[in-house]
């Protein structure tokens, strides 16, 4: 079978397996918005999408209404003709739109709480729902690639536990747990659609391993739909395009004098240049290959994910007490 045939016999089997829970090729990506050292609040884009198949783009309301925790925001977004939501420039009368975000102001009349905070979209009784995150400037994050990463395997990973197969590495719900136990924050990022956001966190938060469960955290997609993103994936190659863009954007939430990212986990080379590309060091880098092995700084000696959680203090020390006191001051 061709390359293109085998895209669409998975997208066939994805799309039929989750039809009746989930609305086809819609979704939005997890929001991340970062408290500066004056108090200001700056975002990540909201990347917001309906689908064609919901019936939405025939509708001849374009208003997207947004909730966060229950309580209507301030403000609305507009949907385009591809089911696009977008927020209108106050100041521009011809209609011309930005993906961008909110201002500080607006993003603070959210009443955001720390960590997380469930944001819905709804335009013409259809829906898609996020997270927003809301961390500190001084926050330290870990990234963890998803498919390959924490599944066993990138395509397998997509679909086995859609029919219900764990196919989950071994022992990574205990280390992540434990780092985000040491004061880290943890940023799940997938060369995934946006289509497919809803799907990657119930996978990810419904995963269980011995009773351990993986930490909260931001999970960002790839803004693009099913087909393009996929193409990038698996006829392209080259998911580092949309990673390396996305991790940069994050990183401009922080001040310029600090880089956030701690360490990164990964399957591919592709996803060691998109950590190297955000200034991590060489030694927070780990990538697992396909028996489930871990290789540190490309040493020919390997490791578990069980085993690092058997010296995660020393290469993730605790940050507890700051912890404390970041709480008391927020």
């Amino acid at each position: 079978m061709s390359t293109m045939g085998r895209i669409g016999s998975y997208i066939g089997r994805g799309v039929r397996s989750v039809s009746g829970t989930l609305n086809p090729f819609g979704g939005a990506v997890d929001i991340i918005v970062v408290r500066q050292p004056d108090g200001s609040l700056k975002s990540t884009p909201w990347y917001v999408r309906f689908g064609k198949i919901q019936g939405v783009l025939k509708a001849r309301e374009n208003a997207v209404n947004v909730s966060v925790n229950g309580v209507e925001a301030g403000f609305r977004m507009n949907l385009d003709n591809r089911g696009q939501a977008y927020f209108l420039r106050e100041q521009d009368m011809e209609n011309v739109y930005s993906l961008t975000t909110r201002t500080s102001e607006q993003l603070a009349t959210l009443n955001l709480k720390e960590g997380k905070n469930v944001v819905v979209f709804t335009c013409s009784k259809q829906q898609v729902d996020a997270r927003i995150y809301l961390w500190r400037w001084d926050a330290n994050i870990v990234i963890s690639d998803v498919d390959g990463t924490i599944t066993r395997s990138d395509v397998l990973g997509q679909f086995m536990p859609l029919v219900g197969r764990d196919w989950s590495q071994t022992g990574v719900a205990h280390l992540l747990s434990a780092i985000k136990e040491n004061g880290y924050q943890l940023l799940f990022l997938s060369a995934r659609s946006i289509s497919q956001a809803y799907l990657t966190r119930q996978f990810l938060f419904n995963l269980m391993q011995d009773g351990k469960g993986l930490p909260e955290g931001p999970v960002v997609t790839s803004p693009d739909g099913l087909f393009l993103s996929l193409y990038r994936e698996v006829v392209k190659r080259a998911p580092q395009e949309f990673k390396i863009a996305c991790l940069q954007e994050i990183k401009a939430l922080f001040p310029c004098d600090r880089n956030p990212f701690y360490a990164g986990f990964g399957n591919r080379d592709t996803d060691e240049i998109c950590y190297l590309k955000v200034e991590i060091p060489e030694g927070k880098i780990f990538t697992i290959n396909s028996k489930g092995q871990i290789v540190l700084k490309r040493n020919t000696d390997t490791m578990s994910y069980s085993c690092l959680h058997g010296c995660v203090n020393d290469l993730f020390p605790p940050m507890s007490s700051v912890s404390s006191l970041r709480r008391l001051t927020m």
